[in-house]
């Protein structure tokens, strides 16, 4: 299953409609070597993404270890944001982030968060990944929101209702926290407390360069 199929099954309405930019695949587990290939695109997406009105970027990890567990997850997700921090300098890690202090990450001037769907999320987390063994890390440009504001502010509640009657609870102050570092990472149960992926203890990270 691909991305694409997984957000036609999503209650989101503005994801089936939204405006993607070229699809990334990390096919093996040396995640930093190939994220480093993709320095390019990267940039170039976030650079275009407000004037071509852009909703997001999706980076598929195929190796199906990645986000087979939420520690594997959570381990990916440091990984991710050290190799960003090597490649990008408006991307850096707080040495010791709360929920309530303002954090976020930046690339070509365009801020954004990461949103991750895995095989570890089961199916009443609206991360779901509907069977697919592969793991995707939502790139989402701040300017989407931006520009829909208005519209995400009058749908909000019954998007969360929507939700909820399927039984996948929109955590709704997860997605609300001032720090964006906190929303990379969903937790399972219970969905009100944080994941704190910068705190995974995978060994040293290969320099980024």
């Amino acid at each position: 299953m691909s991305f694409d199929q997984i957000v036609q099954k999503t209650l989101c309405p503005f994801a089936r409609t939204s405006k993607m930019g070229p699809p990334l695949t990390v096919a093996s587990a040396d995640v930093e070597r190939e994220l480093r290939e993709h320095r390019t695109a990267i940039a170039d997406f976030f650079r275009t993404a407000r004037a071509d009105e852009l909703d997001g970027m999706v980076i598929t990890f195929e190796d199906e270890t990645l986000g087979a567990s939420l520690d594997s997850l959570t381990r990916l997700t440091k990984r991710f944001f050290e190799t960003l921090c090597a490649l990008y300098p408006g991307v850096y890690i707080q040495d010791s982030p709360r929920p309530d202090e303002t954090w976020y990450a930046m690339i070509e001037g365009e801020r954004f968060f990461v949103v991750s769907f895995a095989p570890c999320y089961p199916e009443h987390s609206p991360r779901h990944n509907h069977g697919s063994p592969h793991t995707y890390f939502l790139l989402q440009p701040a300017s989407t929101f931006e520009r829909n504001a208005e519209a995400i502010d009058r749908r909000r509640e019954r998007i969360h209702r929507a939700f909820t009657a399927v039984g996948r609870p929109y955590d709704a102050p997860l997605a609300n926290v001032e720090n964006d570092m906190f929303k990379s990472v969903m937790p399972i149960e219970p969905i009100d407390r944080h994941i704190p992926w910068w705190e995974a203890g995978d060994g040293a990270m290969k320099k980024a360069g």
